[in-house]
């Protein structure tokens, strides 16, 4: 037998392994992908089975039997949307046989660990604190993991009801019998100005799909004057169930998934210093202890990959492989609408005509502490009901693309880990209902972008931004054909870069204003100007946007220029000079920038308070009153005039007051301790991580001719305890990579 031969043989046989590197990652070496799978499973639960636990519980509306009265109001939110045990096997059951086998053997590996465990008595103290043990895992627990990340990361939509309140609220305002203008200004469909993933130039040819329509103002008021008049209490509860807030909120606490965000640079060989494609991605899924992500690599037979997992799910969901680098950010885009119908007594309602029953689905609810109880979900065809209105005798629901379609996602992680060319890419995510925007680099040299997902179109009489009348002519038409979704190919100006903006020109925003002509990825762009950009330049960038907020400084110089007219001959105070000066950075203990951040909060008030009041609270005043529609309003491109009979000049100079006296209640006089703080990554007994604003997981890869140079950071560490359990919160605070493994 030749030496070539005999090592052939060794490699073929060679036992299969969990090694780990320096930070405690571990590469999977397998002889199958089955047992590649069964050992990613169990090198997770080695490193984060409480997290495991508490995801697959508050997935599956099972969080209270274990934690108490605390999670419960999570749990009746996820069972009101949630399925049955034999949906999901239904489910499981036709994905393909690949996908399949990666969950059991994924579940194999966990069970594995959880054993083992059990005999060296090493359960994370979270079980005994909590009084049980771990029941093995099933399919069932992932593919209940899976449906909660393609809910949250994966979708958009459903703010119909969030804007009937809008406008039912607007009513008692300062604007009444002006609703629709306003409406207009703060829940714009359409802003062409707002910056895109894909250039004009790059556009690919072929018809413009009908998403969304265009309504006019008489099809607009007749939709909302037909709307069910269901008061603002029932309204307010229906919108935190559809936004799923509870089990967000709970998330934050146990260190689940509850955050959606994420960046990403592409540079093509010819604007690259080194000839090489380059990608940074970085996905902003929020920062707790442990991380919400998982590092792993794989080495298999036709399966050798690397990157980030989310514990609970079989697969790498951004990474690298020999042939292919790849990241993904939320794509956004609206799939998901409210349908409305007239009800007909207690348990049916009208649709076409015709009295239809209501669908009643009952789970059980165990509350630690306390007796039995059920949840009972009621759905319509179209999908859960958010919103059953007594006052308004109607019953709302949601349809979405992702109904009975989320674990498809699954499919596509499991795809993409051996795709190495932009068809590759295509085949694996062809089927996902999911939407994000997913970035890729090739060995070969090619670079790209594609807009994924099931995004449906619509009647273009509708107004989309607000609940759709459940007739035959209102149905959904079919989703956007693959072709039609915004891509690109190795783009002419060799860059693509991405932060949850618009995708293309012609992609509107449906009934949720994200989308303005101010919008964060230009203060990416900002750093990614040199002709020639190096791996160091994308770092670069991600330090930069970190300190310089999400909208930057766009309304310093209009506030100094305002002062300055407004001041006349008198001298500048301190405070005007420290904005003046300020140099568009925010960081730790800047004075201008604090200036700057509370005058941008007053200008918010000045403009808009009088008008339309608080939008019942500051929080929401804040979020829904975006720097887009502030800057329209001071140029007096709105349909109602926010500016009054004031100038802009003097709305800026009075928020610029308005500021110094709120610093000067919150500081003191003195301008010098007005200084500003920026968001923290809090730690356990250990000093906080400054600029919150970054990826809970940042790569950076080049790709050489002979395979990928990779390297990256997940703080705090990879495991839940021990010695890996925080050492990557250095790296996190000197902004440092550290290498991923190779093969």
């Amino acid at each position: 037998m030749t030496s070539l031969a005999l090592a052939a043989v060794l490699v073929l046989h060679a036992p299969s392994s969990i090694e780990r590197d320096t930070y405690g990652v571990p590469m999977v070496r397998a002889a199958t992908a089955s047992e590649a799978y069964e050992l990613q499973g169990q090198a997770c639960s080695q490193d984060r089975l409480w997290q495991l636990e508490l995801s697959r519980r508050q997935a599956s509306g099972t969080l209270a039997a274990v934690l108490g009265p605390s999670a419960e109001r999570s749990d009746r939110e996820t069972l009101a949307r949630f399925y049955t045990e034999a949906e999901l096997d239904a489910m499981f059951a036709a994905l393909p046989k690949a996908t399949r086998d990666a969950f059991e053997a994924y579940a194999r590996g966990i069970n594995n660990d959880i054993a083992a465990r059990k005999v060296a008595g090493t359960l994370p103290a979270g079980y005994k604190e909590n009084g049980f043990e771990p029941r093995p895992w099933t399919v069932r627990d992932s593919c209940a993991v899976v449906i909660r990340l393609a809910r949250l990361f994966g979708t958009g939509g459903a703010g119909e009801l969030r804007n009937l309140a809008l406008l039912s609220y607007l009513k008692g305002q300062k604007v009444k019998g002006k609703e629709l203008d306003v409406f207009d200004d703060l829940a714009w469909l359409d802003d062409p100005r707002s910056p895109t993933t894909v250039d004009p130039a790059d556009n690919p040819s072929g018809p413009t799909p009908t998403i969304f329509g265009k309504p006019t103002r008489t099809q607009t008021a007749a939709q909302w004057a037909a709307e069910p008049k269901a008061n603002l209490l029932e309204l307010a509860g229906a919108v935190a169930l559809a936004g799923q807030d509870e089990s967000k909120l709970l998330a934050s606490h146990i260190g689940t998934l509850y955050k959606t965000g994420s960046y990403a640079i592409v540079v093509s060989k010819k604007r690259s210093a080194t000839g090489n494609p380059l990608l940074l991605t970085a996905p902003q899924m929020g920062h707790s202890t442990p991380s919400v992500v998982h590092e792993v690599a794989i080495d298999a037979p036709g399966l050798r990959v690397a990157g980030i997992d989310v514990p609970g799910i079989p697969g790498i969901a951004i990474g690298v492989t020999p042939q292919l680098a790849w990241g993904l950010t939320s794509g956004v885009a609206d799939i998901e609408d409210i349908f409305w119908a007239p009800l007909s007594g207690e348990d049916n309602y009208l649709y076409d005509g015709k009295v239809t029953r209501l669908e009643r689905v009952t789970f059980q609810l165990k509350v630690k502490g306390r007796p039995d109880a059920t949840v009972t979900q009621t759905r319509t065809h179209h999908g859960p009901v958010v919103l059953l209105s007594r006052s308004g005798k109607a019953v709302f629901s949601l349809q979405s693309a992702l109904w009975k379609n989320e674990l498809a996602t699954a499919t596509t992680l499991v795809g993409i880990n051996t795709a190495s060319s932009p068809t590759d890419i295509d085949k694996a995510v062809a089927d996902v209902s999911t939407t994000f925007n997913l970035f890729f680099a090739t060995r070969d040299g090619h670079t790209g972008y594609r807009y994924v997902g099931h995004v449906p179109t619509r009647n273009p009489s509708l107004d989309p931004r607000l609940p759709t009348e459940d007739t035959p002519a209102n149905q959904w038409r079919p989703v956007v054909p693959r072709a039609q979704m915004p891509h690109v190919d190795d783009p002419r100006s060799g860059l693509l870069s991405n932060w949850n903006n618009k995708s293309a020109t012609w992609w509107p925003n449906g009934d949720t204003p994200v989308w303005g002509r101010i919008f964060r990825v230009d203060l990416l762009r900002a750093s990614l100007t040199k002709p020639l950009l190096t791996p160091f330049d994308l770092e670069k960038a991600a330090w930069d946007i970190a300190r310089k907020g999400d909208t930057g400084s766009f309304f310093q110089p209009q506030l100094v220029a305002a002062l300055a007219k407004t001041r006349g001959r008198e001298p500048a105070s301190e405070a005007e000079r420290q904005l003046a000066g300020w140099d568009g950075w925010s960081v730790k203990g800047s004075v201008g920038a604090e200036i700057y951040r509370e005058c941008v909060r007053q200008l918010r008030r000045q403009l808009f308070l009088a008008p339309i009041g608080n939008l019942t609270s500051e929080s929401l005043f804040t979020t829904a009153l975006q720097p887009s529609l502030m800057a329209d309003a001071l140029d007096g491109k709105t349909k109602w005039p926010y500016l009054g009979t004031k100038g802009k000049d003097a709305v800026l100079s009075a928020a610029f007051k308005d500021a110094v006296d709120e610093l000067t209640r919150r500081f003191g006089p003195i301008v010098a301790n007005w200084q500003f703080a920026p968001g923290s990554i809090n730690l356990p007994d250990e000093a906080p991580v400054p600029y919150i604003n970054r990826g809970t997981y940042i790569q950076v890869t080049e790709m050489f001719p002979t395979g990928p140079s990779a390297r990256s950071v997940a703080s705090p560490g990879v495991s839940e305890t021990g010695l890996h359990a925080r050492d990557q919160v250095p790296l996190a605070r000197a902004w440092t990579l550290k290498p991923m493994w190779n093969w």
